[in-house]
């Protein structure tokens, strides 16, 4: 019997031996992994020498780590790495710190991804916040080095005082029409003498689509996949001289006219208060629909506004259709959708396999380490991946990297009983983690998407910071090149819907016109095509 209890206490030993062990391995090669990175003790301003030895050092990161290259050059014909004498040039010739500031950003937005970009000033601390904790990417935000450089960053970065014109644009159908004033609030095309709704056709002479194109470098721009171009959403001329258009009234009737620049309404100072809760929701009881409107999924709000959420969803678990409205939300955090959504509106898990890409370098392994944990020494080779019929040149140049799959699952959570259709309200502004909720949506079958293509960049993981060593500067960027589970880019090709909608230049001038709708969903029905739509699907369900 001791002999028995010996070799049993033998075992039990072993296992905690074990255990200990697997635990000291995980925090040494998963929690503890250093970040490599250098921040110089630098006396400011920086001299010519060391803005350009930051430059260098962000180039050679971003040509062996970002992922999309290849991906740009197919959508609008742009090769950044080819740019750099000429950006190295820019920065040379910087004469100050703001100058250097507004240098770089200009070299990062030729790149054309909406996760790539320097870290603001007025954002550095709520990047701590997020990422405080044992993880990676505290070791960069919550640097008390860094810190002290963004200090100085503080006083150097103004907010903008770019002078526009006094009319701006709204892109519907493929073309811009005349919206208001993007100085005043208030403002009319009409103040200026151009007709609201007049279409845009020229500037300078340069056709709206040659000039929309030649932005690359001071606006992000969106993809339209229907006509095959680029487009700004919302339209607004940054010049500091007059400015020539040639429009086309409501009425056909073609005019010219010179515009003066103004300077864009300086917002008054003060703490922005922080809303009690994200969403909003209605009931439309006599019809059994009910509307449910997320423009963000931040982070901080994953908790606030859970019970809110639940409360709403109980109350219409008998209804027969339940309308998403994600249109415009930016992203923020997967946890959002994922507890505060499906899990309560689904009785069975639902999953959607996915995959993600990466490049075999030191850098990028601590970020990928503590988001794929053991699976990240089982990487796979890109020839070995089977999704689609993509040849690996197709992913990376040189046909080289390595993959994982990932699988986003969701498991029930005292789900509130909903039966009903479910419909998901998609536009060009879903991104990040919204963009990962509407592909899941898709994938799973889980809700029928209308709307137009979302913004992409939403399958992977956090975008991996980079301290530039002289500036302290951080610059982000997306580490992995996220698939759909077809095995297609979803940077590249985005979400479609299910049911192709979008704005139409009628119903835009009927929101043009009738400027007195009141804000319920019956009213905005009469100008919002997508909302329309979809509510007459809601309408129809079984």
């Amino acid at each position: 019997m001791k002999k028995v209890l010996r070799v049993t206490g033998i075992i039990v030993l072993i296992i905690v031996l074990v255990i200990l062990a697997t635990a000291g391995l995980s925090y040494r090669f998963i929690l503890n992994d250093r970040v490599e990175y250098t921040v110089k003790q630098t006396y400011f301003p920086l001299t010519t020498e060391q803005k350009l030895e930051d430059f260098e050092y962000l180039y050679q990161t971003l040509k062996q780590c970002f992922p999309y290259f290849g991906v740009k050059k197919r959508q609008y014909g742009t090769d950044w790495l080819s740019g750099k004498e000429e950006f190295r040039n820019m920065i040379e010739q910087t004469k100050s710190d703001a100058e250097f500031y507004e240098a770089l950003e200009y070299i990062l937005m030729q790149i054309q991804n909406g996760h790539t970009g320097i870290i603001e000033p007025e954002s550095i601390e709520e990047y701590s916040r997020i990422y405080s904790g044992h993880n990676p990417w505290s070791q960069v935000y919550c640097s008390s080095r860094i810190s002290e450089a963004y200090d100085y960053w503080q006083t150097v970065v103004s907010e903008s005082d770019d002078i526009c014109l006094p009319v701006s644009f709204k892109y519907i159908e493929g073309e811009y029409y005349a919206i208001g004033n993007p100085a005043d609030p208030y403002g009319k095309p009409e103040d200026f003498g151009i007709p609201s709704g007049s279409r845009l056709c020229e500037i300078d002479g340069v056709s709206t689509d040659e000039y929309i194109s030649g932005l690359m470098g001071s606006r992000f721009l969106k993809y339209d996949r229907m006509r095959q171009k680029a487009k700004v959403n919302t339209f607004v001329i940054y010049s500091g001289k007059p400015v020539e258009l040639i429009l086309e009234t409501p009425s056909g009737e073609r005019v010219k006219t010179k515009l003066e620049p103004q300077l864009p309404v300086t917002q008054t100072e003060g703490e922005e208060k922080m809303p009690e809760h994200l969403f909003s929701a209605l009931k439309l009881e006599k019809d059994g629909i009910a509307y449910l409107r997320l423009p963000s999924f931040s982070a901080l709000y994953v908790e606030k506004d859970s019970a809110g959420i639940r409360a709403f969803l109980k109350e219409i678990r008998d209804y027969r259709s339940l309308i998403i409205d994600i249109r415009g939300n930016g992203g923020g955090s997967t946890n959002y959708w994922q507890r505060n959504i499906v899990s309560l509106l689904t009785d069975k898990p639902l999953a959607m396999k996915c995959y993600v890409l990466f490049r075999n370098l030191e850098y990028l392994k601590p970020f990928l380490k503590h988001k794929l944990f053991y699976g990240y020494f089982s990487l796979k080779d890109i020839k070995n991946l089977n999704a689609g019929n993509y040849a690996p040149e197709y992913y990376f140049p040189d046909g080289s990297g390595r993959y994982a799959e990932i699988v986003y699952k969701v498991m029930p959570n005292d789900p509130v009983g909903f039966r009903g259709k479910i419909y998901l309200l998609v536009d060009d502004r879903v991104f990040s983690a919204s963009e990962s909720f509407a592909a899941f949506a898709k994938a799973t079958g889980w809700a029928t998407l209308v709307g137009t293509d979302t913004g992409g960049d939403g399958i992977g993981y956090d975008p991996i910071p980079v301290v530039l060593p002289n500036s302290g500067l951080i610059i982000r960027f997306p580490g992995e090149m996220g698939l759909n589970p077809d095995g297609s880019i979803n940077e590249e090709v985005k979400t479609a819907p299910d049911v192709y909608a979008e704005q139409t230049y009628e119903d835009f001038m009927t929101q043009i016109r009738e400027s007195n709708i009141n804000d319920d969903i019956f009213s905005r029905m009469e100008y919002d095509t997508v909302l329309r739509k979809a509510f007459e699907l809601a309408k129809s369900a079984d």
